[in-house]
Order: C-alpha cells, then structure tokens, then sequence
C-alpha cells in the first residue's frame, strides 16, 4: 500500500468514525478507541513523512500561502481531539480539554474541509476531490 492510499484510507475512517461517534453521543468505546488508533497513526506518517497535500496552481497565492497552514491546524484540531478522548478513555479527563466539545468542533471543521475543496473541485475545476477519494469513485467526480 502506499502512502497516498494509506493516507486516503486514515482520512475516510476519521470522517465515518468521527460521524460514529457524533451519532452515538458518547459512544462505544470500539469507536473511541479506534479514533485514536487512526489519528495516532495519521499523525505520526505527518510528522515523520510531512503533509501529502499540496496547494493546487490554481488557487490565488494568499490561498497557496495558507493552504498548508490550514492542513496543519486540522491536523493540529485531530491530535487535541484524540488527546481528548484518550484522556477521557484511561479516567483522567482534561479539564481544559472536554472530549465531546473536540469532536463536535472536528466535525465543524471537517466540513469547511470538505467545502474548502468542493469548492476547489467545481469552481476551479482542479480535481481537489479526486487527490482524496479511491480510484472506484473517479468516475463520478
């Protein structure tokens, strides 16, 4: 596997998780923990590799300046949030860190995320959503 195709596989299962967890309230601990799992996993190949993601030719330069700053925060909001829940797994909760807040402010920023480059795909025309979704979908896009 790649590491492109590891990193689509790790952002598709943050977002059902993430959308599990949300349905679910607190939710079960399965979910919970495999939340973790994956940001742990997504977040090491970030640090080690650095962001896959690159700003697209067509965005303004004051979008390509900010493009890579806008990944890093959502990477930053997805660690704070595993941070969180983890806390809250092994009984020691953060005070200053609430679990269910982390999630619900992910979720809202996910779908500017996914706004952001919907955006990019049908008004720019610049395939931002094909760099994201399996091979099998392409098709559609």
């Amino acid at each position: 596997m790649t590491r492109r195709s590891l990193s689509i596989l790790l952002h598709w299962a943050v977002f059902m998780l993430i959308l599990i967890m949300v349905k679910g309230g607190v939710s079960a601990p399965w979910a919970l923990w495999s939340f973790v799992a994956v940001v742990t996993v997504w977040s090491g190949m970030t640090l080690v590799f650095g962001l896959l993601g690159r700003a697209g030719p067509k965005l303004s330069p004051r979008w390509r300046r900010a493009y890579p700053w806008m990944h890093r925060s959502l990477h930053l909001l997805l660690a704070l949030t595993a941070l969180a829940i983890l806390m809250r797994l092994i009984g020691h909760p953060l005070w200053w860190l609430d679990a269910w807040s982390m999630l619900l402010i992910t979720l809202g920023a996910g779908a500017f995320h996914g706004l952001f480059h919907f955006w990019r795909h049908n008004a720019l025309f610049d395939g931002a959503l094909k760099l994201i979704t399996p091979k099998v979908l392409h098709k559609w896009l």
